[in-house]
């Protein structure tokens, strides 16, 4: 039996990409409230693009993007942001503490329309 065949370890070269952690409005900052969303937090992570998912609103058919993030464990990152990706933003609908060891998170996210 080979070692980790069954469940591969994380390696952190294949986290080249960065993403920017986007914190909600109303967030209090600077001792004021914002009316956007602000910057949080950029870190490296690893990208992989899930099935796109089909809506159909107003009588047209747009694609979804759904992607899946991997970093490495933040204890300032939560489900209520968004992420940032070259332009384009990113709504958390899922975040996991894998294996709850506090070593990696993923986090499944979908297109902000």
């Amino acid at each position: 039996m080979q070692p980790f065949k069954y469940k591969p370890k994380k390696n952190s070269g294949l986290l080249k990409h960065k993403i920017t952690f986007l914190k909600p409005p109303g967030e209090i900052v600077n001792g004021w409230p914002t009316q956007d969303w602000t910057e949080h937090v950029t870190v490296w992570a690893g990208i992989e693009t899930q099935k796109g998912l089909r809506l159909f609103e107003s009588a047209a058919v747009q694609m979804q993007d759904l992607k899946k993030f991997s970093i490495r464990y933040r204890n300032d990152v939560e489900d209520t942001m968004r992420i940032r990706h070259k332009g384009q933003d990113y709504d958390i609908f899922s975040m996991t503490n894998d294996d709850e060891n506090n070593q990696w998170y993923t986090i499944l996210v979908r297109e902000v329309l």
